[in-house]
Formats: C-alpha cells, sequence, structure tokens
C-alpha cells in the first residue's frame, strides 16, 4: 500500500452548527489544505467527533462570560501517523484561558479523533475551534 504524504494545513470545515440537544454528538468533516495540490484543492481525511464540555463546564463558562459573551478560541497542534493522532496540545499559549476546558478539548481530540489510515500526516497540524458558551457547543473557527 502506498503512503501519501502531504505538506498541507488543516482548513476549517466552514459549517455553522445549531443549538444541539444535551448528550448529541456532532460529527463533522476535517479537511486539509493539500500543498502544491492543483486543481482539487483540500481533501477530506476523515469524520469527527466535536469535543463536549461537561455540564459544569458549561455552566462556569456561562457565569463567567455572561449570555452575551463571546466564544472563546482554541488553537490544538497534533500530529499525524498512519491515521491516529499523537503529540495533542495547546499551540503556544493559544487556549481558552481555561485550563480544565482546554485539558477536557485536547483529551477528547486524543481519545475520538481518528483520521483515515491512508493519511500518513505529519507533526505540525493545527485546528481553530471556538467555544460557544451560550451555544454550549465546540465548533470549528471559521
Amino acid at each position: 500500500m502506498k503512503k501519501l504524504m502531504f505538506g498541507l494545513l488543516v482548513w476549517s470545515t466552514g459549517l455553522l452548527f445549531c443549538s444541539k440537544p444535551v448528550d448529541a454528538t456532532v460529527i463533522a468533516p476535517l479537511w486539509v489544505k493539500v500543498a502544491g495540490r492543483e486543481p482539487g484543492g483540500p481533501v477530506q481525511v476523515g469524520k469527527v467527533a466535536l469535543p463536549e464540555l461537561s455540564p459544569q463546564q458549561w455552566r462556569m463558562l456561562l457565569q463567567q462570560r455572561g449570555a452575551n459573551g463571546q466564544s472563546l478560541h482554541i488553537d490544538v497542534r497534533f500530529a499525524v501517523e498512519d491515521g491516529r493522532l499523537y503529540q495533542v496540545f495547546v499551540r503556544n499559549g493559544n487556549g481558552t484561558g481555561y485550563p480544565d476546558v482546554d485539558r477536557t478539548i485536547i483529551h477528547w481530540i486524543a481519545t475520538n479523533w481518528k483520521l483515515a489510515p491512508w493519511f500518513a500526516g505529519q507533526e505540525h497540524f493545527v485546528v481553530s475551534l471556538e467555544v460557544d458558551p451560550a451555544l454550549r457547543q465546540v465548533g470549528f473557527s471559521k
């Protein structure tokens, strides 16, 4: 089986998710921009479950941020080998400002995200996420 090696950056889906029922997992496609790939553009490398926070974390964020507060941003860096993620961490201090929320998101991604097995990957991927306390959802940044 031939492995495909790409120089790429993670590309968000640009999907806007409406409020979801509690305990409902949102699955979204994960796309990457492949350097030097013309034409064709982005390639889907998997479908991933978006991170979920506990009810206590959502309550804490709502209390501290307010219902009209802006969503929080987090950049997550990771490496991929044969579709498996490793070295998952917050990129250069670009976390939400809430260490417990950051740890939950990092753990969720490391535990739940599996990409296509053909995706050989590399060590420098970054995905940007928005944490919206008002909607109680985590989604890809636009």
